[in-house]
């Protein structure tokens, strides 16, 4: 009999789906919405390659080298990235190399799943930070097949997504292969994320006649630090800025409530990284200890070469700033580095609370605390929303870092 991980310990990560010759996985909703490995036992012969793939119940010896970190400037793509345009940078040399690059979208529908490019021109559908978990699909065996023919791939994604690929193909291809693991939170699902859309579409002031229905989401800017949510409806060419009362999912996001199960006990959240480089946004660089002089204001990438690979890709190449920094800096404000997301309680019932369709969004938010009234927050959300709205949050922001504070 098969046995696959349980639902407190798998990641969703499709390695097992995808390994299956017989067809036998599927990806299927649990109670409360994340993808689980279901097996049909018609279908399955137990040979235990399901099982042998299962980076949960059989995780990656990490032998990466001594591991450095840099803060990273793509001035060619900082402007069209959440970050510092670390991403952009090494999908151009891919694509450069006749490669394909594999990473989340999120597409007309709002649904959020991993697919492969080819082309410049169709680089912006994988750029911009998904607070979802993406759906994995078949692109494991669409990585399989492009290396098998002698081509090279990039593929970026969480660190439990990226050990399942690594677990699926069964060696590294270091000639071929390039992942990015991003530092992750956690990852709600597609199934929580579709209930709060339909929620906050039939909130008065985005159902009525002169609105229309919501046609994008974005979960943050991509010019610079700015974290506010905002969507786009279907009678309106600019971006809807989303309230505290309308922006639960994403408060709910950085609480940690939403969170599969599995992330609560991540064996990737430490700095012994699965991929290549590990990649996120450099919070704090130059706050504490060493002074970082470029201009902050419109993002920072940090980088960890986890295989001593950055010389490799770095080679004669004057559109990125590239600069040193230490472990110890990258791991102050990423807490991720550190340990996994504690669990709370409220994690309990607040996925569920949010699926469930008699809860209203303000309910919701009361609910959970998410309605600050002291006065103090009050005070910095009115400030913020006031440089936000006058174009003056990226000299703010830089301000803010010469003087040692981020936030």
């Amino acid at each position: 009999m098969i046995e696959l991980a349980n639902t407190k310990t798998c990641t969703g990560c499709s390695a097992c789906m995808n390994a299956c010759s017989k067809s036998a996985i599927v990806m299927a909703e649990d109670s409360e919405g994340f993808l689980q490995p279901r097996i049909d036992v018609d279908k399955c012969v137990e040979c235990g390659l399901c099982q042998r793939v299962c980076p949960v119940l059989h995780p990656i010896q990490n032998e990466g080298s001594k591991r450095k970190v840099y803060a990273f400037i793509n001035y060619t793509d900082r402007k069209v990235s959440s970050s510092g345009g670390a991403f952009s940078f090494f999908a151009r040399k891919i694509l450069d190399e006749g490669g394909v690059v594999f990473g989340a979208t999120m597409d007309d529908n709002l649904q959020v799943y991993h697919i492969g490019v080819e082309s410049i021109d169709e680089l912006h559908r994988l750029r911009g930070s998904k607070y979802v978990q993406s759906k994995i699909g078949s692109s494991y065996k669409e990585v399989r097949f492009l290396l098998q023919s002698g081509r090279r791939v990039l593929f970026v994604g969480t660190p439990c997504q990226i050990a399942g690929l690594y677990k699926f193909l069964g060696r590294r291809y270091e000639e071929l292969l390039l992942t990015l693991d991003l530092i992750c939170h956690g990852v709600p699902n597609q199934k929580v994320f579709n209930t709060y859309l339909d929620k906050l579409s039939k909130l008065e002031n985005f159902s009525s006649a002169n609105a229309g229905n919501i046609v994008s989401f974005r979960f943050r800017n991509l010019d610079s630090w700015d974290y506010r949510p905002a969507v786009k409806v279907t009678k309106s060419k600019t971006w809807r800025i989303l309230s505290q009362e309308t922006n639960v999912y994403m408060t709910a996001f950085f609480r940690g409530i939403i969170y599969r199960e599995s992330c609560f006990r991540c064996q990737y959240a430490n700095t012994e990284r699965i991929g290549t480089f590990t990649i996120a946004d450099f919070w704090g660089v130059g706050t504490m200890g060493k002074r970082f002089k470029k201009d902050v204001s419109a993002g920072v990438s940090m980088i960890i070469d986890n295989y001593s690979q950055i010389d490799r890709y770095l080679v004669s190449d004057g559109n990125v700033y590239v600069e040193e920094r230490t472990l110890e800096e990258a791991r102050q404000k990423n807490e991720n580095l550190n340990h996994p997301v504690q669990r709370l309680e409220e994690r309990n019932t607040a996925v569920l609370d949010l699926l469930a369709p008699e809860m209203l969004l303000r309910e919701y938010a009361k609910k959970y605390g998410m309605l600050d009234a002291f006065p103090k927050h009050l005070v910095k959300m009115v400030f913020k929303n006031v440089i936000y709205g006058l174009g003056l949050y990226n000299m703010y922001k830089t301000i803010s870092y010469k003087l040692g504070r981020t936030s």
